[in-house]
């Protein structure tokens, strides 16, 4: 008697895995938020979407990736609100601030996003006890906040900003930006202000702060 051995994959047909990827990221992201990402296993992620670790790992080798991932596309999103900010007929110093604004925009749009790339801790391999956010590994980061130095240091040559240390200013720029995400995010019971003109207010005051 002879018969053939069927070896059961865990991938899917070609072209779905894509949707299996997608529906990793998006149980992943619901148990970051809801139980905290240091609480969220492999196998609790697994379950939420009925599948086996193990069919999970060929997708992703740990949590720390899937986190990466989300960090990752959330970048891409906001590049995207970025660019689709930009009009070519408005001034530079117009393009700054509807850049700005983008940014807090894609906060409050993408709240879950937002709070798992800049605010979730995750172990340095390199240096244990050593914590890091997602966005630190994401080149896109860099890459936007790149661009906003060169934006400024743009704004300095032409006269428009006050000279100063271009690499600082944009940290400065971004904090107060982040910082204001944030509290729209979290904080929005405690304040007592319209939000959009909580937002129009502070870009006005931070950009007053650069001008020559």
């Amino acid at each position: 008697m002879t018969g053939t051995l069927e070896i059961k994959s865990h991938r899917k047909p070609r072209g779905q895995g894509f949707a299996r990827r997608a529906e990793i990221l998006d149980a992943a992201k619901r148990l970051f938020v809801t139980e905290g990402f240091e609480h969220t296993t492999i196998r609790k992620i697994a379950a939420a979407i009925g599948v086996s670790a193990a069919t999970l790992y060929v997708y992703f080798p740990d949590k720390d990736s899937i986190l990466q991932a989300i960090a990752e596309s959330a970048f891409e999103n906001l590049t995207a609100r970025l660019m689709a900010s930009q009009q070519s007929d408005a001034t530079e110093l117009e393009r700054f601030r509807a850049g700005l604004a983008a940014y807090v925009g894609f906060g409050l749009a993408y709240p879950d996003e937002y709070r798992l790339t800049f605010l979730a801790k995750t172990v340095t391999p390199a240096a244990p006890g050593r914590t890091a956010v997602p966005c630190d590994d994401v080149a896109e980061a860099g890459r936007s906040f790149a661009s906003l130095v060169a934006s400024i240091q743009s704004l300095m040559q032409q006269g428009i900003f006050a000279p100063a240390d271009p690499e600082l200013t944009a940290e400065v720029v971004w904090g107060s930006l982040h910082g204001l995400t944030l509290l729209m995010l979290d904080q929005c019971g405690n304040l007592s202000s319209d939000l959009a003109a909580l937002e129009r207010r502070t870009l006005d005051m931070v950009i007053k702060g650069l001008l020559a």
